[in-house]
């Protein structure tokens, strides 16, 4: 793992210092890493490979599709060696039937994108939603994945960890898988919408990260103190959407959080006139908001 050592600036490459590569914005670099994808509401995470090994995990809700494929776009990448999900709420599989089949929308044709293998968390119980019934129906191939399952490539390891089982009827998030990602020498935390006790075995599971990508979008339900004290992250970056219904990222996650290194893809509640609570009184000196995708890259800096 990278040293604990942090320099949020947007025009230094320092170790672990993410820059905003939205539209308009300047390409990420060239170079391995990870990358968050600004999908609004949800989640979609692209792992980048040293040779150009591209692992995908989840797709966002079904607007997420295209900046799923700009993403892509913006490394210059056609295919995905792996796509991972963590569970079937719409809002992490919803974009993944429309990137199937490329820019032009259309599947069937020259455009669309490649994908040699798809992880899930196997199709038992799932929900009985348009967007699962589309994703179960794509005709990518897919196997279900369980605790202790790897996938490796150079500079590039993904292992689904184990998160302690799911109570007895659980709901959707608690099914999720939680993964460990190392690339080159950051590992990174995935642990989906599972709620904090789950993410906690998780990061006992997975040991100190550099990157914890928080669960359930910045919700009080997926993170604890003793997350954070079994992960250690040097960095925390959390997906949610702007003027959300559900006022992510949450005051006390931020409040937990208030000493930590964070990144915010967007978020709800900044306004005081806004249906959400304001953030000022919780928001931290290393906080930031991207408005966009976040690029960190792996194995840049010495």
């Amino acid at each position: 793992m990278h040293p604990v050592c942090l320099s949020l600036s947007l025009l230094f490459a320092a170790p672990l210092a993410p820059i905003d590569v939205g539209p308009g914005l300047a390409p990420p670099p060239p170079g391995p890493g990870f990358h968050f994808i600004d999908a609004g509401q949800g989640s979609s995470l692209l792992v980048v490979g040293r040779e150009g090994q591209v692992v995908i995990v989840d797709a966002g809700p079904p607007a997420a599709s295209e900046p799923i494929l700009a993403a892509l776009a913006a490394h210059e990448l056609a295919a995905v060696d792996l796509w991972l999900f963590s569970h079937f709420d719409n809002d992490h599989i919803g974009g993944f039937v429309r990137a199937l089949a490329g820019p032009d929308n259309l599947p069937g044709t020259d455009d669309d994108l490649e994908l040699r293998e798809r992880w899930d968390r196997g199709l038992e119980d799932r929900p009985d939603t348009p967007a699962a019934i589309l994703y179960e129906a794509a005709a990518a191939p897919r196997q279900t994945a369980r605790a202790g399952d790897r996938w490796d490539a150079p500079g590039l390891s993904v292992r689904v960890v184990d998160a302690a089982s799911p109570p007895e009827r659980a709901a959707e998030n608690e099914r999720g898988l939680a993964l460990c990602i190392e690339v080159e020498d950051l590992r990174l935390l995935a642990p989906g919408d599972l709620p904090f006790l789950q993410v906690e075995a998780a990061a006992r599971a997975c040991g100190p990260v550099d990157v914890l990508w928080t669960s359930h979008h910045g919700s009080r339900s997926g993170i604890s103190q003793a997350v954070l004290a079994a992960a250690m992250p040097s960095l925390v970056v959390i997906s949610a959407g702007g003027d959300n219904s559900y006022c992510h990222p949450h005051l006390e996650t931020l409040s937990l959080l208030h000493s930590h290194a964070v990144w915010v893809t967007d978020l709800a509640g900044a306004s005081p006139h806004g249906p959400c609570p304001g953030l000022a009184a919780v928001w931290g000196p290393e906080h930031r908001v991207a408005l966009a995708d976040v690029w960190l890259p792996a194995g840049g800096a010495d």
